[in-house]
């Protein structure tokens, strides 16, 4: 019978919950749009639709990937005759994501510029889209949902992530060059807190095949 040390050392090879996703869309919300609850639905855990309003950023670029950070600040306490802190407090948890657009479309070209197109017309003619940056700046504020898919079939499982007010804090730099590369729409964004729901970020692990993992996951199903 095999020890309970053993037990565990099996247990803990879960090649199953080993995640590599193959596919990711990043898209925008107004703030007018009620942020998503669950990405999945239904007892097949399909992937759900997105509400009306819902925008897709379109491609983005491999090489830069999709960069998810989370910075944390903390203020300590030391006390006389202690060499660790007697106390620490957070003062700062910021969740940001980076994304690089490769389609020239409105919604990327907002993001980068900081700018409101939603009423711009193009040139009756020429078709032309023509417009001035505000002299300064104002701080736009999106929905953001990432949704990413690993494995296929009834294995499919999505990780997804919500910001409830995302807020571009960098755009990216663009290069315009005949040689190796493509004109790109570098954007970084933080997650605020949303005052009306009182948080700034919501995860999501869900799909037909994380439900097969769920228990090897660590979690048990709420009784219905």
């Amino acid at each position: 019978m095999p020890s309970r040390v053993g037990e565990l050392e099996v247990a803990r090879h879960q090649r199953e919950l080993i995640l590599k996703p193959n596919e990711a869309h990043v898209f925008g919300m107004p703030m007018t749009v009620a942020p998503i609850e669950f990405l999945t639905a239904g007892p097949q855990a399909a992937l759900a639709e997105l509400p009306d309003g819902a925008f897709d950023f379109g491609l983005l670029n491999k090489e830069d990937a999709i960069t998810l950070s989370r910075e944390m600040e903390k203020s300590d306490i030391n006390a006389i005759g202690y060499s660790n802190p007697v106390r620490s407090d957070f003062t700062s948890d910021i969740s940001g994501m980076n994304f690089t657009g490769l389609e020239t479309n409105r919604h990327n070209i907002e993001n980068n510029l900081g700018v409101d197109l939603s009423a711009m017309q193009a040139d009756a003619v020429t078709g032309e889209v023509a417009f001035d940056a505000p002299a300064i700046a104002a701080i736009r504020r999106l929905r953001y949902v990432l949704i990413s898919k690993a494995n296929t079939g009834v294995d499919t499982i999505y990780v997804g992530r919500q910001f409830y007010a995302g807020e571009v804090v960098e755009m990216g730099e663009q290069t315009i060059t005949d040689g190796e590369g493509s004109l790109t729409w570098p954007t970084t964004v933080n997650a605020m807190v949303d005052t009306e729901f009182g948080v700034s970020v919501r995860h999501f692990f869900g799909g037909p095949g994380w439900l097969r993992v769920l228990e090897d996951a660590g979690f048990t199903k709420a009784t219905p």
